[in-house]
C-alpha cells in the first residue's frame, strides 16, 4: 500500500485565521510535478498563498515535513522553514489587536504592498517569487544576484507603464518595447524621460528577464510562445549586448609599483589631515592587497582568515574559497595566494596579528556576520578604497586615471599575461573553474615556490643598474652581480 503523503506543515491558528506551510498546486499546468513552496492564510475557506521561495515535489515536500535526523540536509531545510512560520505567526498578532483579521490586512502586511499585489501565478509574480528565492538562497549567499533581478524589474515596471503586464499576457513585442526604452528612454506620466541606461546594465537586466522566462516554461507555462531571445540578427529576436570590454581598466607593473612605494614610504601631502592620512593609508594597502593577492576583490579580504594552511606553510600562503563563484566550482574555487615579500610588508602595516581562524582583515566587515550587513559594509569599504585611491592618484602621483577593486584584478591577470606567465596559472590563481580529473585535484600543478617566482613579477621592486654604477663597482660588486643574475635564470 503506497505511503500517505504529508500535505501541510506547521500548521497553527492566530484568532480566526488557520495557517499553514503548503504546496501551491492551483493551477493548469501539464507535465509538472514539482510545486511553489507557500504560507496558506485561510479565513471562512478562502485562501491567501505567500509564496517563500522554492519549488518541491509533493514527495520532497513530505520527507521534508517528516525527517526526524538533526544530520540530514532535510533537517536543516525543515528548521528552514519553521523560522518562515515563526516569522509570520509573529507578524500576524500585531496586525488588528483586538479583532478579527481579514485576508485583505494579512496580504497588505505579508506583501507589504497595497491589495493590487500581481497574481503569483503570472509572469511578474514568478519574477517576485525569484527575488525572495534568491534573497534566502545558501544563507543569504546570493543577496547580490536578488538585487539585480529586482532592479530589473523595477526597471521593466517604469517603462513598460503603459503597458502593464496581466497573468502570462506577455509577448516578444513587450519584451522589444522594454527593451527599447532600456536604449532611448521613456516619457513618465510627468512627462520626464526616464528609464535610460548603459548597454552593460542592459544587457544584465535582459538576462534576468530571460531566466524568468526560462523559469516560467519550467514551471509548465509560455511553452506555446515563441522564445523571444536570440543574437541572430535575420530572426529579429531579442539580441542580449555583451558587457563593456575593460581591457583598459589596469594599471601597468610600473604603476602598481609605484602605488606600493607610495604606501611603504607614505608619500602623502602635509595638506592632508593626520586622520585622512591614516585612512588613506589603509585603503591604499587594501587595494594594493587585492592586486598582490591573486586579483581577488573585498569580499574574500573581509572574509580572509588565517587558517590552519597559512600555519602549515609557515606563514608563506593564504588558501580561501573564491566567494563568487564558490557555488558554480567543482572545488569550490579553492586559491591559494603566495605571500611575497611586498605583500607581508603591507600585512606588517595594516593586517591583524595572525591567530588561529582570526580575520585578517577584521577593519572590513566590522563584525557584521549576516549576509545583508557584510554586503553593506563590502560595498562601503569599496566605496572608501576607491574614493581614496582615485584622490592618491590625483594628488600625489598627478595621474588622470581613476582605479576601482575590479582594475586589480585586471591587473594582476593582464600585467602577468604580459610577463608570459603560464595562463593556466593565472587561470587557476583567479580561482576560476577548470576541468579537472581526479587525479589533477591531488596534484599541485604550481609549487608554492613557483606561484613565489610567479607572483614576484607583479611589482618592479628591482634596483635599476646604470653604466655608471658598473663602472664604479669593485672586481668582487661585478662578480657579486653576476652570480645573483645567474641565480635567477
Amino acid at each position: 500500500m503506497k505511503a500517505k503523503l504529508t500535505t501541510s506543515f506547521g500548521n497553527f491558528v492566530e484568532r480566526n485565521c488557520s495557517v499553514a506551510l503548503v504546496l501551491d498546486k492551483r493551477s493548469n499546468r501539464k507535465n509538472v510535478d514539482s510545486y511553489p513552496l507557500t504560507v496558506r492564510f485561510t479565513i471562512d475557506r478562502r485562501s491567501f498563498y505567500h509564496r517563500v521561495g522554492g519549488s518541491y515535489t509533493e514527495k520532497e515536500f513530505s520527507d521534508i515535513c517528516t525527517v526526524a535526523k538533526s544530520k540530514s540536509p532535510k533537517y536543516e531545510k525543515k528548521k528552514l522553514w519553521l523560522g518562515h512560520l515563526q516569522k509570520y505567526q509573529e507578524l500576524l498578532t500585531i496586525i488588528n489587536k483586538g479583532s478579527n483579521l481579514s485576508l485583505e490586512a494579512i496580504r497588505t502586511t505579508v506583501e507589504g504592498r497595497t491589495s493590487s499585489v500581481e497574481d503569483p501565478n503570472s509572469f511578474m509574480g514568478i519574477w517576485d517569487d525569484m527575488i525572495e528565492r534568491l534573497k534566502t538562497e545558501n544563507n543569504g549567499a546570493r543577496v547580490t544576484t536578488a538585487q539585480f533581478y529586482e532592479n530589473a524589474q523595477k526597471s521593466f515596471k517604469k517603462i513598460m507603464w503603459r503597458h502593464r503586464i496581466k497573468g502570462f499576457n506577455i509577448s516578444i513585442d513587450d519584451l522589444k518595447r522594454w527593451n527599447d526604452g532600456m536604449k532611448t528612454g521613456v516619457k513618465d506620466k510627468d512627462g520626464k524621460l526616464v528609464g535610460k541606461i548603459s548597454d552593460t546594465t542592459r544587457g544584465i537586466y535582459l538576462r534576468t528577464v530571460r531566466a524568468v522566462w526560462n523559469e516560467c516554461r519550467r514551471l509548465g507555462y509560455l511553452v506555446n510562445m515563441e522564445y523571444p531571445f536570440s543574437n541572430i540578427k535575420q530572426k529579429g529576436l531579442i539580441a542580449i549586448p555583451s558587457g563593456a570590454t575593460r581591457k583598459e581598466e589596469y594599471l601597468d607593473v610600473e604603476k602598481m609599483t609605484r602605488l606600493y612605494q607610495v604606501f611603504i614610504n607614505k608619500e602623502y601631502p602635509e595638506s592632508w589631515s593626520d586622520d585622512y592620512k591614516k585612512r588613506a593609508h589603509y585603503s591604499l594597502g587594501l587595494f594594493l592587497v587585492q592586486y598582490l593577492c591573486n586579483g581577488f576583490n573585498l569580499m574574500d579580504a573581509g572574509r580572509l582568515k588565517y587558517s590552519q594552511y597559512y600555519f602549515d606553510t609557515e606563514r608563506k600562503a593564504f588558501r580561501f574559497n573564491r566567494k563568487k563563484t564558490r557555488a558554480r566550482s567543482e572545488n569550490g574555487s579553492e586559491v591559494i595566494v603566495p605571500i611575497i615579500e611586498p605583500l607581508q610588508n603591507i600585512l606588517d602595516d595594516i593586517a591583524a596579528k595572525p591567530v588561529k581562524n582570526g580575520y585578517v582583515f577584521p577593519g572590513i566587515l566590522k563584525g557584521a556576520n549576516d549576509e545583508l550587513s557584510i554586503r553593506r559594509r563590502i560595498q562601503q569599504e569599496n566605496s572608501n578604497v576607491q574614493d581614496r585611491v582615485i584622490n592618491i592618484c590625483k594628488t600625489v602621483l598627478h595621474w588622470e586615471v581613476r582605479p576601482s577593486g575590479t582594475w586589480c584584478r585586471h591587473s594582476f591577470a593582464t600585467n602577468l599575461s604580459m610577463a608570459g606567465v603560464d595562463k593556466g596559472y593565472i587561470t587557476e590563481s583567479m580561482g576560476h573553474s577548470q576541468n579537472q580529473s581526479i587525479t589533477d585535484r591531488y596534484i599541485a600543478n604550481y609549487p608554492l615556490a613557483k606561484q613565489m617566482e610567479y607572483n614576484n613579477k607583479l611589482l618592479d621592486l628591482e634596483p635599476k643598474v646604470t653604466v655608471d654604477d658598473i663602472k664604479s663597482m669593485t672586481d668582487e660588486q661585478k662578480t657579486a652581480m653576476l652570480l645573483q643574475l645567474l641565480n635567477k635564470r
